[in-house]
């Protein structure tokens, strides 16, 4: 996996190598996060090379403390459409750093080749992640597998 990152005023991401998710999926205790974890790496290995569209990015502060992760669902489709994830560790909610992170993961999708639109879809409930996307210049456009999809086009 080539070397990325992505920083913000207040954080630093970097893509997780795939020894990295494998020891986050073993150690790892709730089922649907064990899920995510074995689905990320089996896009990783999808994707040779492109590794960092299939990994769990680390989100961390400046004192180095990881706080959360973000990434996407696999490389850019060929309408050059991909889908990001996040979450923020119930301790460091509500402070922006969803909002942040969103902001410089978009910022990085649309620098790279062939990223014309960038998807996130959330559970009906989840008021706080629907505020993330609308502060992102996300705009709700109907409804995806997992819950409401939001789209913000290049």
């Amino acid at each position: 996996m080539k070397e990325t990152a992505v920083t913000t005023d207040r954080l630093y991401m970097i893509p997780q190598s795939l020894e990295e998710l494998a020891l986050r999926l073993e150690k790892e205790m709730d089922g649907d996060m064990k899920k995510a974890y074995g689905d990320m790496i089996e896009t990783m290995k999808r994707l040779p090379g492109q590794e960092e569209w299939g990994s769990e990015w680390k989100i961390s502060l400046a004192s180095g403390l990881t706080i959360g992760g973000i990434g996407f669902k696999g490389a850019p489709d060929g309408e050059g459409t991909v889908e990001i994830g996040y979450g923020i560790d119930a301790a460091y909610q509500g402070n922006g750093y969803a909002t942040e992170a969103v902001n410089g993961m978009v910022k990085w999708a649309f620098a790279q080749e062939n990223v014309r639109c960038v998807t996130a879809q959330t559970e009906q409930d989840n008021n706080r992640s629907k505020k993330v996307l609308r502060n992102n210049g996300f705009v709700r456009d109907g409804n995806g597998e997992e819950g409401p999809l939001y789209k913000i086009h290049l």
